[in-house]
């Protein structure tokens, strides 16, 4: 086991090193890549970037202005204020720091024209003016393109390298103007008249000029290098945790340091690893920057030992990368030791949470478990006070006579007690004998008498019999709504079913005539059709109730789903002379509803409707919104007289035709209820003689 333990520390400290040495030999290849895809890039941001302040400083002396920078600010509506006067002379230093550069840059070439005196100004010798119309010019130079300003300072771009089209069409999006507003006063820094410039820069860039210097700052560079060498850091950190969980858990748990980690507390360990990852990455960034900028020499230097930095800067890299990968070795084998202890035995031995929770948990429970209204924690309570200040009191003025004070303070205390106990056990015996009167069915058995700490279940004791009696009544109602759903479902199953039998057996007969036959078929057809729907109508009542139904909620428009259920309906509404009427303050109401069940929902309604409205009459339906509700009212008159009440109506099985001869399965309100109320609205019907009206309330 030792050489195994041994066998498996070897291979982990192996994987980190090939790890950490790897990514420090990519770092000439990754810094190469991200100078080579980053350095045109630069180059034209500087190029672009700078040559916007030099077309003024470019316009300025090719016109000798005696006002120098300040001839580009216009200063409109009032003053100038210390604010606008602050930025333009920051703006006009800006522009001198930049005539300085120009004057020492070398690659950035320009040939510049006064298209009004025709004079012109340049720091080369080239005809760079026309280098669009010169290909061997074209030749010896990267970029160029050739801007103009026009006599009211407008811009345009004449030509451009192909390099070039895609940063020329922002540069001719990006607005020159400079405008600073305050306290009314707009200062606003104008373009440049009358000058068209070509500026061009070289393939083979000059050394130790602005540009180049721009080039070799590293800083450019660190991102990009950050970036691309991540991948081959995630490589590595995957290598490290495979590595960790193939290893068998048995030979990892004899490592000591990896034992040592495992039996810190899951709170503290995380929070360490974090914070201390979080140190690790920015220790990491900070030595790659140094390393690829070549700073690093400098902080060798500090203390005199720049000559090992050949030595030092790998040795430094591969550390920093080898205790980075560390730290995620140690958390491919945390996750291994919770897969191998299991989630709950863990959380058990190696949080700080269950430990606390296990250490106070007593005194917590007894803490939030005393009760100081009830009497017995009153009593116990006061005769600990007592006692406690009874032995204060014997302790500070009985010193000679102590244990005869004790002899008789502890036979008062019994005494005391006895007489307590007597109390509370009488009290016990008659809350006793109330409880056998009780459970004897004499519920109207009440307690008179003071019966002490007890009194709270004396008080509760009185409301027993109000609520077995209502628990009792329930259970009747339940019962009789059983018996009545049973009766009702095999009347309403046993009616089709019976005379499906009747035919078919009709059927058997191979001498009835074919006329007889068919008007079977078509009974046979009919009385089948109803109890599918009876069946349908069973089984979607009770999904509904059961609520395991899916929702597809969308907006729906109340107003048109019931104009549209209606027309399906209206051939036999006009058949009964029945005409709707409708009534709302909007055309367009909308709820949050599953469409296809509040569409069954106004179906049934209609149906309703259609079998028990008395023919030629009006129905009304009234759509009203307030707050909270979209409320929709029918109203229409029964053509029978109606002898059940409101709730019973909505029940399952029930039917407006007490004689059942509707076809109707009883199920039509009791669906509507159902999938109202599974849609968070409440459903009402309310009876006014012969009106019957239906009420649903749908939240907005």
């Amino acid at each position: 086991m030792k050489k195994n333990k041994y066998i498996s520390t070897i291979i982990i400290i192996i994987v980190l090193l090939v790890s950490s040495i790897g990514l420090w030999s990519l770092y000439p290849s990754i810094l190469s890549n991200a100078k080579a895809k980053n350095y045109d890039d630069l180059m034209i941001n500087y190029f672009m970037n700078n040559t916007r302040f030099y077309d003024y400083i470019i316009d300025k002396n090719i016109s000798n202005h005696e006002n120098e920078y300040s001839q580009y600010f216009h200063i409109s509506g009032g003053q100038i204020t210390p604010y606008l006067q602050q930025q333009q002379d920051k703006k006009i230093n800006d522009f001198y720091q930049k005539e300085e550069q120009l004057k020492k840059e070398k690659n950035i070439l320009y040939f510049a024209t006064d298209t009004k005196t025709n004079k012109t100004l340049s720091n080369t010798n080239n005809d760079i003016k026309n280098i669009n119309k010169n290909k061997n010019l074209q030749k010896k130079y990267k970029y160029y393109y050739q801007i103009s300003f026009n006599n009211e300072g407008i811009m345009s771009i004449h030509f451009n390298s192909q390099n070039m089209n895609t940063l020329i069409n922002s540069y001719l999006d990006f607005n020159l103007v400079d405008t600073y507003v305050d306290d009314n006063t707009e200062l606003t820094l104008t373009t440049p008249k009358n000058l068209t410039i070509t500026y061009a820069i070289p393939h083979e860039i000059v050394m130790n000029d602005q540009l180049s210097n721009y080039l070799d700052n590293y800083n450019h560079y660190l991102i990009p290098f950050q970036i691309y060498i991540t991948p081959f850091a995630i490589l590595g950190i995957i290598i490290t945790i495979l590595t960790i969980l193939l290893i068998p858990f048995r030979y990892l748990k004899e490592n000591q340091f990896l034992h040592f980690i495992s039996k810190i507390k899951f709170g503290i360990l995380s929070i360490f690893w974090v914070s201390s990852l979080c140190m690790i990455i920015e220790v990491l960034i900070t030595i790659i920057h140094a390393t690829i900028s070549e700073d690093i020499i400098y902080f060798y230097e500090t203390f005199a030992i720049g000559y090992m930095e050949p030595y030092l800067t790998p040795i430094l890299n591969i550390g920093i990368w080898f205790i980075f990968f560390t730290w995620f070795a140690i958390l491919a084998y945390m996750i291994k030791y919770l897969i191998n202890k299991g989630l709950k035995a863990y959380f058990k031995e190696n949080t700080l949470l269950y430990w606390s929770y296990q250490k106070s948990k007593k005194y917590i429970l007894k803490l939030l478990n005393f009760d100081f209204q009830d009497n017995a924690n009153q009593i116990i309570l006061k005769i600990v006070i007592f006692n406690f200040i009874i032995l204060i009191f014997i302790s500070q003025f009985f010193v000679a006579g102590e244990l005869f004070a004790f002899i008789i303070y502890s036979l008062i205390i019994f005494f005391i007690l006895k007489k307590k106990y007597n109390e509370i056990q009488n009290d016990y015996q008659v809350l006793l004998k109330a409880t056998q009167q009780l459970s004897n069915g004499q519920f109207d058995y009440e307690i008179n008498e003071d019966i002490g700490m007890f009194n709270p279940l004396k008080y509760e004791f009185s409301h027993i019999k109000e609520g077995f009696e209502k628990a009792v009544n329930e259970e009747v109602k339940s019962q009789r709504t059983k018996t009545e759903l049973i009766s009702n479902v095999s009347h309403d199953l046993k009616t089709p079913l019976t005379s499906i039998i009747t035919y078919v057996d009709l059927l058997k007969n191979n001498h009835i005539e074919e006329k007889q036959r068919i008007e079977y078929l078509k009974i046979l057809e009919r009385n089948s059709l109803r109890l599918k729907n009876l069946i349908d109508d069973l089984f979607e009542v009770s999904k509904a109730s059961s609520g395991d139904i899916r929702l597809d909620i969308i907006d729906v428009d109340i107003i048109s789903m019931i104009k549209q259920v209606e027309l399906e309906y209206q051939e036999q509404f006009m058949a009964q002379g029945l005409a709707v009427r409708y009534q709302y303050e909007q055309d367009k109401m909308t709820c949050p509803l599953d469409s296809s069940k509040t569409y069954r929902i106004f179906e049934n309604l209609f149906v309703n409707i259609s079998k028990y409205a008395l023919e030629n009459t009006r129905v009304y339906i009234q759509i009203e919104s307030d707050e909270q509700y979209i409320n929709i009212t029918f109203r229409n008159i029964s053509k029978d007289e109606m002898t059940f009440n409101e709730n019973e109506i909505v029940e399952r099985f029930v039917q407006g035709d007490r004689s059942r001869n509707t076809s109707g399965s009883g199920l039509g309100l009791a669906i509507v209820k159902s999938f109202i109320e599974l849609q968070g609205g409440r459903f009402f019907v309310q009876l006014d003689g012969d009106l019957f009206k239906t009420i649903i309330q749908f939240k907005k």
